[in-house]
């Protein structure tokens, strides 16, 4: 019993970061925009989907309703983030902090998505 109460305990404090992150990003959208690569269409638009995906999948971990799906697109989202923002910034960087900067984000975002793939794969329910 002890390991189960741990584990929830460690899923709602993800969640509750996932929905810092989902908050911080709605608003804060107009400084975000800036990060999203200029070949995709309506960037302000995609940074509050974005926003809103990580506060419905913090949401979900929290209630633990619709937590494997919420946390396969969650994993989704973060290695889009991880391969649209954070590869192109480490190329383009014009100096080595803004380099490591970016290193550390997509360092970051990859070990959240596997987090909420693990989140995926161990909630209640068993099918999608």
């Amino acid at each position: 019993m002890k390991n189960l109460i741990s584990a929830r305990l460690a899923i709602i404090i993800f969640a509750v970061i996932i929905a810092f992150f989902g908050a911080n990003t709605i608003l804060n959208a107009r400084h975000m925009v800036m990060n999203i690569p200029s070949f995709l269409p309506v960037s302000k638009w995609m940074v509050y989907l974005s926003g809103a995906g990580f506060l419905l999948a913090a949401m979900a971990f929290i209630i633990d309703r619709y937590a494997k799906i919420a946390g396969y697109l969650l994993a989704v989202l973060l290695l889009i983030i991880v391969f649209s923002v954070d590869v192109p910034g480490i190329v383009h960087a014009a100096s080595t902090p803004i380099k490591m900067l970016f290193v550390t984000n997509m360092l970051k975002d990859a070990a959240l998505a596997m987090a909420a793939i693990l989140i995926a794969d161990i909630s209640r329910e068993r099918t999608v």
